[in-house]
């Protein structure tokens, strides 16, 4: 008889643990590197990444019916990106889960915007746009992929990729750490403890990056797409070509126009990304003799990767730079 009310009381108290689990549910791989940091050992919490942790930008995400029922859970936060990277959340969730809290992890951030024209041509991406307090007046110069010709319509396309840069990321964890204090008071002191000592690892890395700073600064490079534009920023690198838009090759009349920039610009270096096929990268560096580096802006990732993987995979970045601008 005890034994069996053993077994009834844990039952009971299995049962009321997951009916008390906080769920924090993340939209993007990034977001969810930075929001674990922050709830790492905090008792009674969940935090997952609602997509594949090997999706990239999800743009055009389309949530399963798992995801669906993910989202209609009890006691649900969710964390999101924002700038238009995960939208595909929104409707779902309205469905699923009206009341539930949504943090915006890159609200009142300073952020970069680009001119581009219909049909995956790239204008300019200006450092000029004043967002919140802040405003920078570094200018990329025109993107060689695809220049806009006359008569194209233009529109202006916010630049969502604040986490693959120490300095706005760093904002991204004030923003994620206020909501979930805002969204779950009973565990803010412990949700500020593991904020304030993460955001001091990425001050560090700030600082590392302003070093870094004095050597590669004014420089001229090419990027797969926008991705980098944050980091670029911060080490005054100047980004004068995208090689691939939104993952659409270069036509050959376009190949030709990318030559001639990086011949005309004296770029250093291409820069390439893990989510993207390095091919067109490989023909423009042969056929201008310039090197190739592979940087990972943690767009995407292993499923499991240690508690420091951004801080690390961020380091790593910044070493790879120092040996290709610095040689």
């Amino acid at each position: 008889m005890n034994r069996l009310l053993t077994v009834l009381l844990l039952m009971i108290s299995l049962f009321g643990s997951a009916a008390d689990l906080l769920n924090i549910n993340c939209t993007t791989y990034p977001v969810w590197l930075l929001t674990r940091e922050i709830t790492n050992g905090v008792k009674n919490i969940r935090t997952e990444l609602m997509i594949p942790a090997g999706t990239g930008c999800p743009h055009e995400y389309v949530l399963t019916p798992a995801d669906m029922r993910r989202l209609g859970r009890k006691n649900l936060i969710v964390v999101r990106n924002g700038l238009g990277l995960d939208d595909f959340v929104l409707r779902p969730l309205q469905k699923m889960n009206p009341k539930a809290p949504v943090i915006d992890a890159c609200a009142g951030l300073d952020f970069l915007e680009s001119e581009c024209s219909c049909g995956h041509e790239h204008g300019k991406h200006s450092h000029g746009h004043e967002h919140g307090k802040h405003s920078h007046g570094h200018e990329h110069g025109k993107h060689a992929h695809g220049h806009a010709e006359e008569g194209h319509h233009h529109h202006h396309q916010v630049n969502p990729h604040l986490f693959a840069s120490p300095d706005t990321a760093s904002g991204m964890v004030g923003n994620i750490v206020n909501g979930l204090c805002k969204a779950d008071p009973e565990h803010a002191a412990e949700y500020r403890k593991n904020a304030a000592a993460f955001d001091a690892k990425l001050r560090e890395l700030v600082i590392e990056t302003a070093k870094l700073k004095q050597l590669v600064g004014g420089k001229t490079v090419v990027v797969q797409h926008g991705i980098f534009d944050y980091l670029a920023r911060l080490l005054d690198l100047k980004i004068v070509a995208e090689i691939q838009g939104e993952g659409i090759a270069p036509s050959a009349s376009e190949m030709r126009k990318l030559v001639e920039t990086i011949r005309q610009k004296k770029v250093a270096v291409i820069f390439t990304e893990p989510q993207y096929s390095a091919q067109t990268a490989k023909t423009l560096a042969k056929e201008c003799g310039i090197g190739i580096c592979q940087l990972d802006p943690l767009a995407g990732g292993p499923d499991d990767p240690p508690e420091d993987h951004y801080l690390a995979t961020m380091k790593e970045n910044l070493n790879k730079i120092r040996g290709a601008l610095t040689k």
